[in-house]
């Protein structure tokens, strides 16, 4: 090349990177391109669950151990008759409730019911779990196991809900088993004075039921029937509970919002990029899953907002983007955020249909419209919002039509645990699930963490069916998503971006 050509072209490139460094030194520092982050704000702010308050006048009475059954369960059998037997219990004491099939054998279908509310009160929003022993033989001697044999649910124990007229607005079954091999079995089922149905619950009925085949000499034990009544949330006026409260302290919420915030740890989101608002207090171990080695995730877990600094005030606070210093004020235009609220939750407090959520530190809420005017002013590339509470579906909806109405944050994932009725938690990990937390968002994390898409780890949570229960969770809650973004088929912790 020829010399004179070189030097100029020498004498460009080293004016041009001089007036790179004099840019990178001089432009101010709120000029400099920012890159993007991936940003969370956690909050579970109630660490309380139902107190199980044991209806002793009839546990301990004549009418649930059979020694001497005072004659307040009816008989309503098909095929079959029952009746109080003085053989040996599973307390070891003589007295149980039997149920035989007549001498041909055959199809039976065979009821003893007790009508609860004929002699004992029955509490509104309270939840009632009813749990008996079970043993499935014949009436030979020895004893020896007997099959029932499908169609039908087999043996099973139910709380019957009836209305004022003496209609039937719904059962609530355990599941039903055929057979009883290794002997005694325990059975329980739970239901809730919801009212959700078109027809007030009035009347509980406690149902010990046999259905299927069975030989001429099959018969189906019952003994040792509880009852148990667990205290919830007032939900027409949460601050007075009835009946007055029962709460224990347990690991369900705060175990979730843990989940949540370990799991995006382990996708490699920092800490500064994590607001976690946690109440557990009087909780100071909290046990995500019982297998997994773990025996207090709270370890190690930078809390921002704990205990009583969990409430209205400060929520609503660390979501408004006008506030100086507050977490959705350090958000930026190409960040992405993820927002996880886990709580009670409420239809019938604020009025007009408006759901709210609630905060146990001081028993304030915040409404969808207060949540939904905060939410919107944050600009930001994309967000994925997860309401777990009851009537979640109607949080994010503007109007009673849940699913079709949402509000519209276009830059959004929403998905609620369920429509605008209860949503469902175990209190502890001591269930046959191992965990603790929500029954849909647990396990949809769970599917996340293992770099399933939004789309996917959806559909496997709302077909999952949890421990005890017969049907999957999109029957029992219907958690809902709305994907205003349109890509809830590829966002995940492996996609580009990541979620």
């Amino acid at each position: 090349m020829n010399k004179k050509k070189l030097i100029p072209i020498i004498a460009l490139v080293m004016i041009a990177a001089l007036v790179i460094v004099i840019l990178i030194i001089f432009i101010p520092p709120g000029k400099k391109p920012i890159p993007s982050a991936r940003k969370a704000i956690i909050i579970a702010s109630a660490n309380d669950f139902q107190k199980s308050e044991p209806e002793d006048d009839f546990n301990e009475g004549t009418d649930a151990n059979f020694s001497s059954e005072t004659g307040r369960w009816v008989e309503n059998c098909t095929n079959g008759y029952g009746g109080i037997d003085n053989d040996l219990g599973h307390d070891g004491a003589p007295g149980v409730i039997k149920l035989i099939a007549y001498s041909g054998g055959g199809y039976v279908n065979m009821e003893y019911v007790f009508n609860w509310t004929k002699y004992y009160p029955l509490y509104e929003f309270a939840i009632y779990n009813l749990s008996a022993w079970v043993n499935i033989t014949t009436n030979c001697c020895p004893m020896t196991p007997a099959t029932i044999i499908p169609p039908g649910p087999g043996a099973r124990i139910g709380l019957r809900w009836l209305n004022s007229s003496n209609g039937v607005v719904r059962t609530d079954w355990s599941k039903g088993i055929f057979e009883t091999k290794t002997g005694w079995i325990n059975l329980n089922v739970t239901g809730i004075v919801d009212n959700s149905t078109l027809n007030e619950i009035t009347q509980l009925h406690l149902v010990l039921a046999v259905e299927g085949n069975m030989t001429g000499t099959d018969m189906v034990l019952f003994d040792d029937v509880r009852v148990e009544r667990w205290i919830s949330v007032n939900v027409t006026n949460p601050i007075n509970p009835i009946p007055p409260p029962g709460k224990i302290d347990s690991d369900g919420f705060p175990a979730q919002a843990l989940q949540v915030y370990w799991i995006l740890k382990h996708h490699g989101y920092s800490d500064e990029n994590i607001f976690l608002m946690l109440y557990h207090k009087n909780d100071n171990i909290i046990d995500i899953n019982a297998n997994d080695g773990v025996s207090n995730d709270l370890t190690e877990a930078i809390i921002d907002v704990e205990d009583d600094d969990v409430n209205n005030s400060r929520f609503k606070q660390e979501l408004n983007v006008s506030i100086e210093g507050s977490f959705a004020s350090s958000i930026k235009s190409k960040d992405q955020l993820i927002i996880y609220m886990v709580d009670h939750g409420s239809n019938k407090i604020a009025g007009g249909g408006n759901a709210t959520y609630h905060f146990e530190a001081d028993d304030s809420y915040i409404s969808e419209t207060e949540f939904f005017n905060l939410v919107r002013q944050i600009d930001c590339d994309r967000m994925m919002i997860n309401i777990d509470s009851c009537f979640s579906g109607n949080f994010l909806n503007i109007n009673s039509d849940i699913g079709q109405s949402w509000y519209n944050i276009s830059n959004s994932i929403l998905i609620t645990s369920t429509t605008d009725v209860f949503s469902w938690y175990w209190r502890d990990n001591n269930n046959l699930d191992g965990f603790a937390g929500s029954w849909f968002f647990h396990i949809f994390w769970d599917r996340l963490n293992q770099n399933q898409t939004i789309e996917d780890a959806f559909d496997y949570a709302k077909n999952y069916i949890p421990a005890g229960q017969k049907i999957p969770i999109i029957q029992i809650q219907n958690p809902l998503i709305q994907d205003n973004l349109r890509i809830k088929d590829t966002w995940s912790f492996n996609s580009i971006p990541q979620l």
